[in-house]
């Protein structure tokens, strides 16, 4: 038999057990991530309550990660969740991903080109290592190596994608740009480059070279880990 506390709604619980008030008196760092969670779904339904929503989603998708690949349409799908409640999570989950990626931006200073390519996996490793496609993302740099733009070229399949070299001239024309960095994600986990990659990271090293720029590297995104192939000596 089930608690009772959790047939009753969570503003009817005892202050100190409520996720909001948790928050604001100890800090939300102790709170657990369904109680967290909670706090972004506000409501449960007539059978749950918010918290006990909140840990059915993240047993259902297997965790905050798992919630962040679902798309609007899987998260629809559970009962209890409507369109106000799926567009609070994943608005909720992207704030997250977007402060990494400011946190890494603020932190890095970029005066090489070793500085551009650490600059470059830092900042695309929370953007692309929970994505369930392949993304090709070129990273354009001024002659002091400074970031110029970040432009997604392609989206493609859950084991390939495919960018056109005149795609990345083009930009590099546009921008004026005298170097890039192309990055783009393995969904399996696994940043080991493909002979596909490999191949085609040397036909972009060649378009570059034809309009005067200089291809730094190639970084591949994994789970929680990346892969230079520059470093690798495959450039």
């Amino acid at each position: 038999m089930s608690d009772p506390i959790y047939k009753i709604p969570i503003k009817e619980w005892i202050v100190s057990e409520r996720p909001r008030e948790l928050l604001l008196t100890k800090g939300p760092q102790y709170l657990s991530d369904a109680k967290l969670l909670a706090i972004i779904l506000r409501t449960g339904t007539r059978e749950e309550t918010a918290e006990d929503l909140a840990l059915r989603l993240l047993n259902t998708f297997g965790g905050l990660t798992g919630l962040y690949k679902a798309g609007t349409e899987q998260l629809l799908e559970v009962k209890g969740v409507g369109m106000a409640k799926a567009a609070q999570i994943k608005a909720a989950l992207e704030i997250g991903k977007r402060l990494l990626q400011d946190e890494t931006a603020e932190e890095i200073k970029i005066g090489s080109p070793e500085d551009a390519v650490q600059y470059a996996a830092q900042y695309f490793l929370p953007m692309l290592m929970n994505e369930n496609k392949e993304h090709f993302w070129v990273l354009l740099l001024d002659r002091k190596n400074h970031p110029i733009k970040h432009v997604e070229l392609s989206v493609g399949t859950s084991i390939q994608t495919t960018v056109d070299p005149k795609e990345i001239v083009r930009e590099i024309s546009l921008t004026s740009a005298q170097a890039i960095i192309v990055i783009h994600n393995h969904p399996s986990g696994d940043p080991s480059p493909s002979k596909e990659d490999i191949s085609a990271t040397k036909l972009l090293k060649q378009a570059c070279e034809l309009v005067g720029a200089q291809l730094l590297d190639h970084v591949i995104i994994g789970k929680n880990r990346h892969l230079s192939l520059a470093r690798e000596k495959l450039i």
